[in-house]
């Protein structure tokens, strides 16, 4: 019964306030408002540096190049890798699971920037004659090449490809903008 009686007290006091309130807003004078100072802003002054990353800075890039798994998936074979030079683009091959006694092929086609999809790459391959790779047995190949007529820029996100017996593509990579 005490708790009864609590509650009504209660209620009948925040009815009264409510009350009170409402009449107020009705009949109490209001306040003219004052108009608001706009607030000062300062101005600062900052400074921003970008680093640009042309293609024309680009002097050196390298492709991981795959093959096939004889376990099913991918294996990493090695690099292939391209750095411009006063005699012109020097080509460093360093790969190993080449078949003995087999030509390669090598093409490449440029791409533009577009996140490892292979749809926005040229069909067909840059006509620039590359090199035959060829290892006489069982073991690592490495070769350094000069290429004319090619810059490193335009290897830049470019596509490579290693075909033997007719286009099979027997190893791939993706040219990357490389330090070293």
């Amino acid at each position: 019964m005490k708790t009864l009686i609590k509650k009504m007290f209660m209620f009948t006091s925040v009815m009264g306030v409510a009350l009170a309130l409402s009449a107020c807003a009705m009949t109490c004078p209001t306040k003219k408002a004052h108009p608001k100072q706009k607030p000062v802003t300062q101005t600062t002054e900052t400074v921003v540096f970008y680093q640009s990353y042309d293609q024309s800075d680009i002097t050196r890039v390298s492709a991981k190049m795959y093959t096939h798994s004889s376990k099913g998936g991918e294996s990493k074979m090695g690099y292939i890798r391209f750095a411009e030079t006063d005699n012109g683009l020097k080509m460093s091959v360093d790969l190993k699971d080449l078949r003995p006694g087999v030509s390669y092929t090598v093409k490449i086609y440029q791409c533009g920037s577009c996140n490892n999809d292979s749809m926005c790459c040229d069909k067909s391959s840059m006509p620039i004659a590359l090199p035959q790779l060829k290892i006489a047995r069982t073991g690592t190949l490495e070769e350094t090449f000069i290429i004319r007529g090619l810059t490193a820029a335009q290897l830049n996100n470019a596509k490579i490809y290693l075909e033997r017996d007719g286009g099979y593509k027997a190893a791939w990579g993706t040219f990357e903008r490389s330090m070293m």
